[in-house]
């Protein structure tokens, strides 16, 4: 028989491993947060952590697994809101907005000062292109949990969404705390730019995400060049030819070894703040890019050959294998090849391949009989040799990523085929863009629904084959 004391440490104890499980969740370390959870399922706080190993699991990318931990927390505690919030957050991330939202509206009747199922809530508005009252419902989540990052960084990119960017890059700041993102500030860093005179000083700006951030984002640096500051720029190999050449730029490197060589240091997208950026004040000047001398004449002979209209085709993205939220985000932007047959068999195209990683391959796959496109990616070291392929191009077609940033700044035309709930940087109801002046967008009317899409597309570039044959033959 268990005395009071013994049962009063056996309590004690289980409570120190639920602590220590939520620390490690809280940490963003979710593999081992299930492990501690496991531990927790036969005891007094079993609900609970049936509850929140479902929202790790959650967290690695297993819904099915997830899910089911949640329900069995319900079963335990039909009044456990944070287990329907989990829920809600698994089924939308899994594609069923209104089945999410359902589980939301239990989860806030049981418990309606919980920020989660607001969260959740949120997306799943956005998902069905509510894109008001996911603002309202974030704004929600925001005074419920002011201190909360993945709150406000999410509350972030709505604000951006609407081109509210005074207060939509402030609560940006919040990234590095956000869990889900997994940002790392470089090391070492600092002191932070905060605005302070920049005259004879030394500035680091640093790269923080994807490689199509670093090219949006770049533009910025004449305006701090303006400051007074001698400015390095510190960015992944790939991208040092082509920014080297960028106005303002006067040193590129790779690493922050040499930490006595700078004054300050700023995160390249934390400039939008520090800079009073707004809508319509963003730095117009395209193209800000360019390719290197030798990258451009090497890269002129091997597309010489392409007659008609040079189109590039970008088809999908990096799926981002071992991040779950950059993997969804992936599978919702990118197509195969084979959907975008009918543009293919459109005639006076010369087909480029833009395309990296495995999903190349589809080039050589997918085509349709009679067609042919260009693969010359196999000899890109570079973004400096991307780009000099793109400026030999007459138009750019692709999904969300780098390469149509690239084109953008390049100044070379770009249509991009957007996802229904699309990246907070379009922007609202628009189909050209504020950051590109050659760029257009074709948006899903429908979430996942490409086809019409791309016969919009199909529509636009057969009109300019038809220009283009015209322009020739006034030539």
């Amino acid at each position: 028989m268990k005395t009071a004391t013994g049962t009063a440490m056996e309590t004690s104890a289980t409570q120190a491993t639920f602590a220590t499980a939520l620390g490690l969740h809280r940490a963003g370390r979710w593999v081992q947060a299930v492990a501690v959870y496991d531990r927790l399922l036969d005891g007094p706080l079993a609900a609970s952590a049936y509850a929140n190993r479902g929202a790790a699991l959650r967290r690695l990318g297993r819904p099915g697994e997830a899910v089911a931990s949640c329900i069995e927390a319900v079963a335990r505690r039909p009044d456990l809101a944070e287990a329907y919030a989990n829920i809600g957050a698994i089924l939308q991330e899994s594609d069923h907005p209104l089945a999410a939202l359902d589980a939301c509206r239990k989860a806030v009747a049981l418990a309606p000062g919980l920020h989660a199922p607001y969260l959740a809530m949120a997306h799943a508005r956005q998902d069905r292109g509510d894109h008001g009252e996911a603002l309202a419902l974030l704004r929600r989540a925001a005074d419920l949990a002011p201190a909360l990052a993945s709150v406000r960084y999410n509350l972030a990119e709505a604000l951006l969404l609407h081109g509210d960017f005074e207060a939509g890059w402030r609560a940006y700041e919040a990234r590095w705390q956000a869990g889900e993102l997994a940002l790392k500030r470089p090391s070492p860093a600092g002191p932070d730019w905060t605005g302070e005179d920049l005259t004879g000083k030394i500035l680091l700006v640093h790269e923080e995400q994807g490689f199509g951030d670093s090219l949006q984002f770049i533009r910025l640096i004449p305006l701090v060049k303006a400051r007074g500051a001698r400015v390095i720029v510190q960015c992944r190999q790939p991208l040092v030819r082509l920014l080297s050449g960028v106005e303002g730029v006067d040193a590129v490197v790779t690493d922050l070894s040499g930490r006595d060589s700078y004054d300050f240091c700023v995160p390249l997208m934390s400039l939008m703040r520090l800079l009073g950026v707004t809508v319509d004040r963003i730095p117009a000047a395209v193209p800000y890019l360019a390719p290197p001398a030798d990258a451009a004449g090497r890269w002129a002979a091997v597309l010489r050959g392409c007659g008609g209209l040079r189109v590039g085709l970008v088809w999908a993205g990096d799926p981002r294998l071992g991040h779950a939220a950059a993997t969804r985000t992936d599978a919702r932007r990118s197509l195969r090849l084979a959907q975008l047959t009918p543009l293919l068999t459109v005639e006076g195209v010369s087909w480029v391949s833009l395309q990296k990683g495995p999903v190349a391959v589809q080039a050589k796959e997918e085509l349709p009989a009679g067609t042919a496109i260009l693969d010359p990616m196999g000899g890109v070291t570079d973004f400096a040799d991307t780009a000099a392929i793109v400026r030999q191009l007459d138009l750019v077609i692709g999904v969300d990523t780098s390469v149509v940033h690239l084109a953008g700044a390049l100044g070379v035309p770009v249509w991009v085929l957007s996802r229904f709930s699309g990246c907070w940087r379009w922007l609202l109801d628009r189909d050209d863009s504020p950051w590109y002046p050659t760029l257009r967008l074709f948006r899903q009317q429908r979430p996942g629904d490409w086809a019409p899409v791309v016969e919009r597309v199909r529509e636009e570039l057969l009109r300019k084959v038809a220009a283009h044959r015209h322009d020739r033959a006034a030539d």
